[in-house]
């Protein structure tokens, strides 16, 4: 219940795979348990690892397209679960390179599918330690196991359909921001140029009547655009309410919950736009920061003022240096700089990392209710 309730929120998915990886490896024991999902979408032959947990030191990997390979490509195409005491042992085992010198200790090994609908999209893997206190345990609750894999495929499978959602409605919400307003706007204006032409009085009624007409279909557009990205964190609720959510929802994946600082008139200042774009600020944020590695301090700052709006959030992790910093990061970017402001990443070794984001605030975005734009 747990797990799905983590997968379901609206942590970033590979962050939180990557928890239910570490969840598993608490209550297993294993030393090494790994999440694979294949797509069409990746190159023939790649499957893609989501998230990776344990003892053997491979949590790197995750997030990084891998051969689809071995005991993974037999179980993706047959659905048929493999369950050794001697993994490596297993006729066709071969694992992909990235981890085949550190799973060579294991003993126990479990290669389970994920399927739901009647379609295997990914395995999950589980390893024991040769010789590991949890090894015979765990031998004996494969059904367990196999439960698990099958809870995990549906969340799996219900998170993927959102998404699609999620990502039909932005894709339609593109196409009409960027070719059906800017051609409305194109043709008023082009309109208005021509109004100022036209002499008789009539005609010149008429013209406007037609402009007014354009800019009416625009708003419509604009307010139907706004209407794919619902707000579900409640119309009613006040930003630093919506922001305190937000805040309460990572400290499942902390263990602990941030410091929250608020600084400025942040409930009265803030129109619907700026209250939207800071709450999936802070979220977005604050998923960066779990991804880093023995986090035990984070901190959220928000700032009002006049004219702007700032926020500041800090974590005491280790970043690995391997992986680029994307995700959710770059769509944090992008809509900061689009929308006027900036956003930038600064990460400082023992002193952890700072993530600080900032937008513009106009007459019209602050406390009138009106949205930027």
């Amino acid at each position: 219940m747990d797990i799905s309730r983590l997968l379901l929120s609206e942590t970033q998915r590979s962050d939180a795979l990557r928890m239910v990886a570490k969840r598993l490896v608490d209550v297993s024991g294993a030393d090494y348990v790994a999440i694979g999902l294949s797509n069409p979408a990746y190159p023939e032959g790649t499957g893609f690892f989501e998230a990776v947990a344990g003892t053997l030191g491979v949590d790197h990997v995750s997030g990084r397209l891998s051969p689809k390979q071995g005991l993974t490509a037999k179980v993706v195409a047959t659905g048929v679960p493999v369950v050794s005491r001697n993994i490596t042992e297993e006729e066709g085992y071969n694992p992909p390179p990235e981890v085949a010198e550190a799973m060579s200790v294991l003993g126990l090994g479990m290669y389970l599918p994920l399927r739901a609908a009647g379609r295997v999209f990914g395995i999950l893997v589980a390893g024991w330690r040769r010789g590991s206190p949890h090894e015979d345990v765990a031998a004996n609750e494969v059904p367990m196991m196999e439960m698990f894999a099958g809870q995990a495929a549906l969340t799996i499978q219900q998170v993927q359909a959102r998404l699609m959602v999620v990502e039909d409605r932005d894709r339609i919400a593109k196409e009409l921001s960027t070719t059906v307003i800017d051609r409305l706007f194109a043709i008023g204006t082009h309109l208005h140029g021509i109004a100022g032409l036209v002499q008789p009085h009539e005609a010149q009624h008429l013209m406007g009547h037609a402009i007014d007409g354009l800019d009416d279909a625009t708003q419509q557009i604009r307010s139907a655009i706004f209407a794919l990205h619902p707000d579900t964190s409640g119309q009613q609720q006040s930003a630093s309410d919506k922001v305190l959510d937000e805040v309460d929802v990572a400290a499942a994946t902390f263990g602990f919950t941030p410091r929250f600082v608020v600084e400025g008139p942040v409930d009265r200042s803030l129109g619907p736009l700026p209250q939207q774009e800071l709450v999936r600020a802070v979220r977005e944020a604050l998923s960066h920061a779990a991804s880093h590695r023995n986090v035990t301090k984070a901190e959220v700052i928000v700032r009002v003022t006049d004219d702007r709006i700032a926020l500041t959030v800090r974590d005491d992790g280790e970043v690995d240096e391997r992986q680029p910093i994307e995700g959710a990061l770059a769509q944090l970017r992008s809509r900061a700089r689009r929308l006027g402001g900036e956003c930038s990443v600064r990460s400082g070794g023992s002193s952890g990392t700072v993530t600080f984001w900032e937008l513009p605030l106009s007459g019209e975005s602050r406390g009138s209710g009106r949205t930027l734009g």
